[in-house]
């Protein structure tokens, strides 16, 4: 008899075990490297244009713009961004469904209230018995799954990873927002730059259409000189609108950046824009170093970790899954009968429950998450190449702007000298106002042309630190807040959520 009772705790404590030695499905490893055609993974970005070296990646690297202005703007970007919010909420999701999937090593159950009334057919009923019969039952019912064959850690693997995927998004999100927030400012100061040049040149030309008319009054000038001058300074003048709309959509933008309504939103003081570029020289990494860097690299990394270990989860359909099931409490057939001395009852046993008619459908899910985990590794890969793709193509744009920079300024040093030596010479009898005219609308055109190469410049820049995933990292400091729109007391409707009982 004794034997008996004891068979039960020595069979739990076999298949406890059992559980602790075995996990089926694949074990993951990350990735090494891409899958490149060459088998090889370049070992530096090549010869990068001048002004770019190695070394470490800086982090707040708008400040390198010396731009306070631009660094208040950030702050408050991640601190109020709805993509960073989301992004944000996300996390938490993943983090809330991790610690459901952790709840699966523990066991399950609690409390049950039972009630029965049943008529029992006279079959049923023994001689002597009523046929009515009424039971009470209260107990503490309890099952644990015993982890034989992995499901339940491949499930924690799996949620762990897919948490990770998020937090790496979410880094992606910071990392951009920052850099739409540094594209968009700089947008919005050549747009400055070139209205400034607009108004520059419509002073000019209406000084010079002043004099055509009084020339054309003393008789030294024709009807026709006039409308062309008159002409120029329109063409000159309507190109305002046009940029005064594109101010507005800047602001805009970074208002809906900020988290904030356009209507609302007002620009920070800003000192006058540099001429010349504050960054001197940017320090790009390696291409190993941008593995670890960009987020979204991380997160197809992640991505194909929590893929990996969902084979697992099918692969454990094919074993049995065994419980512990419990229950102990008080069973009687009426309310006055629960305080008797015979009411008690208690069990205490596994359940073994193996599907084996549902083999096929088990293999048809574990080859779906094959096939999942091996588009997830062709998404890694693919994400790796466009990575060093788009470094590349920013390293490239980045010596074009410089080169194209250069040539404008020597192109509206020269255009600005001709139109002065082409009034010079009008106004001295000695050339024709057309030549005015022709050098003048030069002049306009290379000076505009030239605030554009200015922000093109500074976009290239922008455009690097985003290639190379830098900016998140400021993130996982203290003294930096980036929650985004998730703290803000405008979303009223979350604000209720969370403060739920």
């Amino acid at each position: 008899m004794r034997g008996r009772y004891l068979a039960v705790p020595i069979t739990l404590s076999a298949l406890i075990l059992l559980a602790g030695c075995a996990a089926v499905g694949p074990n993951y490893s990350p990735p090494s490297l891409p899958s490149l055609p060459s088998s090889q993974f370049p070992a530096s970005f090549g010869e990068p244009p001048a002004g770019l070296g190695s070394g470490t990646v800086e982090v707040e690297w708008w400040r390198t713009f010396d731009d306070p202005a631009l660094d208040n703007l950030i702050q408050r970007a991640l601190a109020a961004n709805h993509d960073v919010g989301i992004a944000a909420v996300r996390l938490d999701e993943a983090k809330a469904m991790l610690r459901e999937n952790r709840q699966g090593f523990l066991p399950r159950g609690g409390p049950a209230l039972g009630y029965e009334k049943r008529r029992r057919s006279e079959i049923e009923t023994l001689p002597g018995q009523p046929r009515q019969i009424e039971t009470y039952r209260g107990a503490v019912d309890a099952s644990w799954e015993i982890d034989l064959f992995g499901r339940v850690r491949r499930s924690v693997e799996a949620a762990r990873a897919q948490a990770g995927s998020r937090e790496a998004l979410l880094r992606g999100v910071q990392a951009s927002v920052a850099a739409a927030v540094a594209a968009t400012w700089f947008e919005l100061r050549g747009i400055e730059a070139e209205l400034a040049v607009v108004a520059d040149i419509s002073q000019s030309q209406r000084e010079s259409l002043g004099v055509v008319e009084r020339l054309v009054s003393a008789g030294s000038a024709s009807e026709f000189d006039r409308l062309r001058a008159e002409a120029l300074l329109r063409n000159v003048e309507v190109a305002a609108p046009e940029l005064e709309r594109r101010r507005a959509a800047s602001v805009n933008a970074l208002a809906i950046l900020l988290g904030e309504t356009p209507q609302t939103f007002r620009l920070p003081a800003a000192k006058p824009a540099r001429d010349a570029l504050a960054v001197r020289t940017i320090a790009v990494g390696d291409p190993a170093a941008l593995l670890s860097r960009r987020a979204d690299i991380a997160a197809a990394e992640r991505t194909l970790a929590a893929a990996t270990a969902r084979i697992g989860v099918e692969t454990a359909g094919l074993y049995p899954e065994v419980q512990v099931q419990g229950s102990i409490g008080l069973v009687a057939g009426s309310l006055d009968a629960m305080n008797d001395a015979g009411v008690l009852s208690s069990f205490l046993g596994p359940v073994i429950r193996w599907s084996l008619l549902d083999t096929g459908r088990v293999r048809a899910r574990i080859a779906a998450s094959e096939a999942r985990t091996k588009e997830a590794l062709i998404v890694y890969d693919q994400t790796v190449l466009r990575a060093l793709q788009e470094t590349d193509d920013a390293f490239k744009a980045y010596g074009a702007a410089g080169s194209t920079l250069g040539l404008r300024l020597l192109e509206s040093a020269a255009n600005r000298e001709a139109a002065r030596l082409a009034r010079v010479r009008f106004s001295e009898g000695e050339g024709l106002y057309l030549d005015v005219l022709e050098a003048e609308r030069s002049d306009f055109a290379s000076r505009r042309a030239l605030a554009v190469a200015r922000t093109n410049q500074r976009l290239a820049v922008v455009s690097i630190y985003k290639a190379l995933g830098g900016g998140w990292e400021i993130c996982s400091e203290a003294d930096h807040d980036c929650g985004g729109a998730d703290g803000t007391p405008a979303l009223r409707f979350a604000k209720q959520i969370t403060q739920r009982p």
